[in-house]
This record gives C-alpha cells, structure tokens and sequence, in this order.
C-alpha cells in the first residue's frame, strides 16, 4: 500500500488535512491516522495540496504534437506532455476534417490508449465537421461537412469511445444527428453555432447537452433587423441542461465573463479545457508561426493562438494547472471549486465520474500535488508516481 501523509487533500466542496491511501491502482482508505509495515510506500506531501488529477476532455495537441497524428506514439507524446502540468487524463481532441482522416485520426488515439504506459487516453473528442460557417473560427471551411451527405456511421462505428461530439444544431441534418449521439451514449454539444436560444432549446430535446467553448466561435446577443435575439451563450449560461466548456487562459475570456459563467452554472456545470493546439505544454516562443493538420496557419502571439491574418483566435496554449491557477487566484473563487471544475465535473460530462476526478474510496489514484500557485510538484497515475 501506499501513504500519502502530511497534505491538504482537496475534495469537491472541502480541503482537509488527512491521510490517502492507495493499493493497486485505487484509492482504498482516506484517514487521520494510519500503520505502515515494512512492506508499504509513504509518501511525505510536506503540506502540499493532494488533488486529482486534471481532467482535459477538449485538447488538440501538446508538446508539438497533434492529436490529428496518424502516428499512436505522437498522440502518447502529447498526453505525456500534459502529464507534467497535471492533467492525468485526456480526451484527444479532433479538427473539423473528411471523415477518411477523421477515421485515420480516432484509429491513431485508440491505439495510443491502448499503448498509453503513464497518461489515461479516456477517448476521443470530435469538433466537427457538423459546424456552422459562420461561426468556424480556426476551423478548415473546406472540412465542414453535412451529415445527411456525409453520414457518421462508419466514423462513429470505429470505437466504444468517442465520447464527445461538437455540432451546430442549426445546420441541416444536425438534430437528427443529436438523435444518433444521444442513443449511442456520446455528449452532443454545441459547438460553433450561430444557433438562436431556440434553435438551442430544440436541440436540447434531441440529446444536446452541452456547450462548447462558451463566448467562442458561438452566437451571442444577435440581432434580426432591430430586434435582439438570445444565442447560444445565453442558452448555455441559463438552461441547466446544458454543460459549459470554459477556456481559463484571460485570453479567450476576460475575468468579467469567467466570473459571470461561474455564477450562472457552479462548478457542476461549468468545467475547464485548455483547447490547447500543439504548442500547449511546451516551450513555445512568442511570434511562432504554425501550419495545423488541416492546413490552417496559426501564429502564438500575447499568449495565445491566433489565425495568421489575426482575424480570430485559434485555440490555447494554455495547460489545465493554468486554468485552475487563473480561476483561484484571478477569478478568486474557493480553490477546491477551481480543482473540481478541472477534475470532476468533466470527468463526470465524459463518463467517467464514477472512477476519476475525486478522491473517494474505490476511485482511481490518478493525484497531483502542488503548491499554492499551482506548480506541479507530483504526478501519480493509477497508483505510480511518474
């Protein structure tokens, strides 16, 4: 067995001093006092803070690699890469592509969680192709593709674990869509829409129940003629069917909106992704130019991507201890919020709320220690310390 001693362990509404114990991969006894034999591992925390581990269900790339790589080992390189800023499980996250590369890419992750020796693969997040035009971002427009001309089946038949799919519900052939993802246990969530708060509230009944990168690439406060109209974000910020992915990076969001979503949705309801491309977890250097997987070029300028005409933003470079430290220290909201919203609550979105993002008996022992500012000090996944 394992002892992991003198931390302030964080759990989902609380942070209490106390002792984790862990055996064979799971998190067996959570206690105050404890005996060790001879035989068993204790671990010092030195008053660092015990947590899950981060949880990133929506995450394009990391340490120059790319989640679209029809190479296994690339994908592995890039969850290994988010490992050392806490995030012990990741959903890899496709661009909007043909659905030939899609299938090439959800084959290429698959076998990179089977292959995975320190990273949890949990699955595969698809953005796109079912995407609004309009609201397309640093999306490829020759990739968007219609469902009723190019049907899922044969890319949503590769594998049990695709787990989220990001859709425009507007678009043609997209409610039935919801339809198909609902009944095969996959998240549709809204995802680069120019959806009205209707258009929302119907896809809702057709298995929508979440919504992706809330404010970005996503329709807000509209207007028809003189009159307004609610979007996608309201819909998101109003209706608690709806889950919220948020960027944390005060680059893709001010503290004013994070704050505003958080008093909206709490932290079962809202939850933290980086959408960080290959530059997220690395090294990167400002003015950097990068041509993506599908083509797009992309530049990492004032902290964050952009498109290289600088007409959007083109996703993070951010990492979840980032996000988690912006909340708690910036957004100045209770750290074990903070830590849940990066743990739990999408491990729960995604399907595995029951065996990861808590520590709770019977849980995995994916846990990370840090300090008060977030610095990673530790990484243990399914009971070994990487």
């Amino acid at each position: 067995m394992n002892f992991y001693k003198n931390a302030k362990v964080i759990f989902p509404d609380k942070i209490r001093d106390c002792v984790v114990v862990t055996d064979g991969g799971k998190i067996t006894d959570i206690c105050e006092r404890f005996d060790a034999n001879e035989n068993d591992t204790v671990t010092d925390c030195k008053g660092l803070y015990l947590s899950p581990g981060f949880v990133d269900i929506h995450v394009h790339g990391g340490g120059n690699k790319s989640a679209m790589s029809t190479d296994y080992t690339d994908i592995v390189e890039m969850a290994e890469a988010h490992l050392k800023y806490g995030t012990t499980s990741i959903a890899p996250t496709t661009l909007a592509a043909p659905i030939s590369q899609l299938k090439e890419a959800v084959l290429s992750i698959k076998k990179a969680s089977e292959e995975s020796k320190k990273a949890n693969i949990l699955g595969v997040h698809l953005e796109g192709p079912y995407i609004s035009l309009q609201y397309k971002g640093a999306q490829s427009p020759e990739s968007i593709l219609n469902p009723e001309k190019d049907p899922p089946e044969e890319l949503l038949d590769l594998w049990d674990k695709i787990l989220i799919m990001g859709a425009a519900p507007e678009c043609d052939g997209v409610l039935a869509l919801g339809d198909k993802l609902r009944k095969r246990g996959i998240v549709a969530s809204v995802a680069h829409s120019a959806a009205s708060y209707e258009q929302v509230e119907t896809a809702v009944q057709h298995g929508f129940s979440d919504v992706t990168h809330i404010y970005n690439a996503c329709s807000s406060c509209f207007k028809t003629g003189l009159f307004r109209n609610a979007g996608v974000v309201e819909a998101g910020l109003y209706m608690d069917e709806l889950t919220t992915q948020t960027i944390a990076d005060l680059r893709h969001l001010p503290q004013g909106l994070l704050k505003l979503i958080y008093k909206c949705k709490g932290d079962s309801k809202m939850y933290l992704i980086t959408d960080g491309l290959e530059f997220s977890a690395s090294d990167i250097k400002e003015n950097t130019v990068y041509t993506q997987e599908n083509g797009v070029n992309v530049i990492y300028e004032d902290r964050v991507m952009k498109l290289a005409d600088r007409s959007a933003l083109a996703g993070s470079a951010a990492t979840l201890s980032d996000c988690v430290r912006n909340m708690y220290k910036c957004i100045g909201i209770p750290l074990y919020s903070a830590v849940k919203m990066a743990t739990l609550t999408p491990a729960e979105v995604c399907g595995y709320g029951k065996v990861k993002g808590k520590i709770e008996n019977g849980y995995d022992a994916d846990l990370i220690m840090f300090d008060d500012d977030i610095n990673i000090k530790s990484v243990i996944t399914n009971g070994k310390i990487i």
